[in-house]
């Protein structure tokens, strides 16, 4: 071959592969799975907006610029197929352009997320000529023989034209963002049905037939380490490898969740390799969680990703990279450790707007995000907005020592007074402080002797673990990050340590000015006003810890 075609070959080849390293994907280093963009590790410090958010261009304008401002540097952000295909085979790419555009004007990247064949278990953003159309595009039938509003996830010509349409718009997002702006796709939101099982004919009759050989394989190879609610109904029949449904699950609930959820499983994952194949973007799925551990499926959406169920998912769904909860229920450390999982890092897209539970899940469960829903409900939070600023501050750490063992964090539940956690040769006891107010921080062991702290109402003592040896704090700074440098700016000793019997984890206190208004209208007395008041707020501050044993 001529060395100059046989150079023009692989440099051509060079720069195949170069692109597709260059766009955001997934890593695993360090046993832990990061999300690169640009070529570097992200964290997604996010909010999601509401459903209707972006549906028009000029409702969406003036929001990013806001959501910037609240110190996001990642949006989630509706895109309907309804809007997107209004006619079969005609795509309105007005909103994804003018999405991409706004989050790039404010430096926001973007998960897209891809209302479709489903939303809440509902099936209310499919296009008009899709739910007019019910023979070729059939519904779920209840026990009764009703037909709901809900498209069948067994209704092949639904999930070929909703792919048909992924597609479209993947291959569009490929061609226009060029900057890198969407980083990652959600297809679909929080699916399943609100039932055991969908009674049209053809899930009747795939019911009775043999469960696939794939998701009978994963069970096999992974059978020591499966959920518990997939192994304990499996056991019960003796660990059958091969049979219909009901003869390795017998007739049961979870039978039927199983088989509920590989339909809805391979039905997605199907719609996400057909949008890979024009822009290989990672992929997460999300759960409407189980509420109550009495619930059965169907009680909350069957055949989601939730959590008792993430095997079924992992064997259908190869395409699908996160599968995600989202936690609106108060025991969210416990949710967390369920869905971090080695073969499922912890991506949080919705999510109560409670700021200590960002600083949980990135500093204890190595976080690829976290995501208020309806974020621009918190612009007015202070607290948030100011932790999230914070939380840029010191991504660079975070980022750093994830996957290193060295990092930890703490987050006050329910009535929890304290927390014993281990890093190096000491263990830190973490005191939570003001019972009413939030908790929470990240602890970083930067030095054999060195410790950066992260949080707000803390008190923290550090104990040797070395035999025959006492642990002291030997200094203490509170201070911040300058272009990820650090900068002192106090230095804490006397009343402000108990003279370095602890840390005390106060916080950044801003003080401001305001009127505070309040109308006290009672019969017969005019209206009265109080006067201005100075107001003192609590936010996350940060702190190095030398210590030394002795």
């Amino acid at each position: 071959m001529n060395k100059a075609i046989l150079a023009s070959f692989f440099m051509t080849l060079s720069l195949l592969t170069t692109n597709a390293q260059d766009i955001p994907h997934l890593k695993k280093t360090n046993n832990v799975t990061q999300l690169i963009v640009n070529n570097q590790p992200y964290l997604m410090i996010a909010g999601e907006v509401h459903n209707s958010s972006a549906s028009t261009i000029e409702y969406m304008k003036p929001l990013f610029p806001k959501l910037k401002a609240m110190n996001l540097n990642s949006v989630f952000v509706t895109l309907a197929w309804e809007q997107f295909e209004p006619n079969e085979g005609v795509f309105d790419y007005t909103l994804v352009d003018a999405i991409i555009d706004n989050a790039k004007e404010n430096n926001l990247k973007v998960c897209l997320l891809w209302f479709a064949s489903w939303k809440n278990g509902e099936s209310s953003y499919t296009p008009m000529w899709v739910k007019k159309d019910i023979k070729r595009f059939f519904r779920v039938k209840t026990k009764e023989g009703m037909e709901i509003e809900t498209m069948s996830p067994f209704c092949e010509a639904t999930k070929i034209a909703d792919a048909k349409a992924f597609a479209a718009l993947m291959k569009h997002i490929k061609e226009v963002d060029t900057e890198q702006t969407v980083i990652l796709m959600q297809p679909q939101n929080e699916v399943g049905m609100f039932q055991d099982i969908d009674y049209n004919n053809v899930a009747l009759d795939l019911f009775e037939k043999n469960v696939p050989t794939e998701l009978m394989t994963y069970l096999k190879i992974n059978r020591k380490h499966l959920n518990t609610y997939v192994s304990e109904a499996w056991s019960k029949y003796n660990f059958k490898t091969s049979g219909t449904w009901k003869e390795i699950f017998g007739d049961t609930p979870e039978a039927k969740a199983f088989f509920t959820t590989w339909q809805y499983a391979t039905y997605i994952n199907f719609v996400a390799k057909s949008g890979r194949e024009q822009y290989n973007l990672p992929m997460m799925v999300n759960a409407w969680i189980v509420q109550k551990p009495e619930d059965l499926p169907g009680v909350y959406p069957n055949g989601g990703p939730v959590s008792r169920v993430m095997d079924i998912w992992k064997a259908a769904a190869p395409d699908v990279d996160i599968q995600s909860p989202d936690i609106y229920l108060e025991n969210f450390k416990e949710i967390v450790a369920m869905y971090h999982r080695e073969d499922n890092p912890l991506l949080i897209p919705e999510s109560k707007a409670e700021v200590g539970r960002a600083f949980y899940a990135f500093g204890e469960h190595n976080a690829i995000c976290f995501s208020p829903f309806g974020i621009e409900d918190a612009a007015d939070n202070f607290v948030f907005t100011q932790s999230y600023e914070l939380l840029n501050e010191v991504q660079h750490l975070i980022k750093k020592y994830q996957g290193t063992g060295k990092m930890r964090a703490v987050l006050q539940e329910a009535d929890e007074t304290y927390k014993d956690i281990y890093l190096g040769d000491y263990k830190i006891k973490v005191m939570y402080e003001k019972p009413n107010e939030p908790s929470f921080g990240i602890i970083i062991q930067t030095d054999t002797d060195e410790f950066i702290v992260i949080g707000m109402n803390m008190s923290i003592y550090f104990d040797s673990e070395v035999k025959n040896t006492i642990g002291y704090i030997g200094q203490v700074f509170e201070g911040k990050y300058e272009n990820e440098k650090w900068v002192t700016t106090r230095m804490m000793n006397g009343d402000e340590t108990y003279h370095n019997s602890r840390l005390r984890v106060f916080g950044r206190t801003f003080e401001t000015s305001e009127d505070l208004v309040k109308n006290q209208k009672k019969e017969g007395e005019p209206d009265a006003y109080s006067p201005a008041t100075k107001q003192k707020i609590v936010t996350p501050g940060i702190y190095k810890v030398i210590t030394y044993k002795r």
